[in-house]
Parts: C-alpha cells; structure tokens; sequence
C-alpha cells in the first residue's frame, strides 16, 4: 500500500511551492468502500474539511504514485477558498499545477487515465425499483433512502401518479 501521509506531505509542499494556501483539513481518511469515486472532499460546519481517498487508488500496484497525488491535490484544491465546485478558481489553480508539475488535474478521471487497462468501475446493484402507475416512469435506488421507505408518499414528477414498487431479484 502506498504511504499516503509521505504523499500528502509530497502534496502541500508543492501546494506551498505554487503559492496555494488550502483550507484547514481536519481529518484524512482511506474510504474502503468507495466504488465510483477516487477521493472526496466534504465542508464541516465549523469551516474545517474531511478528505477521504479511495483504498483502491492505494492499493492498486498498477497506479502510480503520480496519479494518486493527482487526486490528492484535486481534493486538497477543494478547501481553498471559493473551490468547492470544479469551475473558476479551482480550475484556475488545477491548471497552475498541471503546468507547473506535469500533472493532470481534472474533474473526473477514469482508470485508463490512472493507468489501469480495462478498468471496470464496480458499482452496487439496484436494490429497489419503483414504477410509476400512470405513465410508467421507473425509478431505480441503490440503497434505502427517505423515498424507499415511504414512496407512497411521493409522486411522480412527470404526471403526478403514484409509485409501485417492483420485486427485485439480487444476483
């Protein structure tokens, strides 16, 4: 597994190096369950932020230190000021740093981008499927929410009729 504090190090030094000054970060954390992301960056209410990286990104052999340093500072750039969204000044700052150290800071990056040839995204299976009973629109959820719990309170936002839930088989 990579050393993922050595690389955060690696990371705000040059952050330092470009002029960038990042928000305060609380905690970092190696999300194991992560399937579709490689890294997220969440706001606290006190104005402190938590970063998680992907296990995978960390444990894969395929990908190199370089790629995971870019996800680290694509989550690092999000605690500056004005750069929760990919637009504007985080933008701005991911082209600074991909013209200055070669990197390739971007808002989504796929496996092959990581190095990883034929790298399938995992993802859950769909768990719950409801169907609207006038026009038939089809909702589909990964996970239980507020809606799959008490769908019949909701209504379909295309015609208003109420939902059904379908039986699902998991395989």
């Amino acid at each position: 597994m990579k050393d993922l504090e050595r690389l955060i190090k690696n990371c705000m030094e040059e952050l330092e190096a470009a002029g960038l000054k990042p928000g305060q970060i609380r905690a970092w954390r190696v999300n194991e369950r992560a399937l579709s992301r490689w890294g997220q960056c969440r706001r606290n209410a006190d104005g402190t932020y938590n970063i998680e990286i992907a296990k995978r990104l960390l444990t894969d052999p395929r990908i190199t230190d370089e790629a995971c340093k870019e996800t680290i500072l694509h989550e690092i750039l999000h605690t500056c000021p004005g750069c929760m969204k990919h637009t504007g000044q985080w933008k701005q700052y991911a082209e600074l740093l991909n013209a200055r150290y070669g990197y390739h800071i971007k808002r989504v990056t796929k496996g092959e981008e990581k190095g990883v040839e034929n790298y399938e995204v995992k993802s859950r299976p769909v768990k719950y499927i409801f169907t609207c009973e006038v026009c038939g629109a089809v909702i589909r959820r990964k996970r239980e929410s507020k809606f799959t719990r008490n769908y019949r309170q909701y209504r379909c936002g295309r015609c208003g009729g109420r939902f059904q839930r379908a039986t699902v088989t998991i395989r």
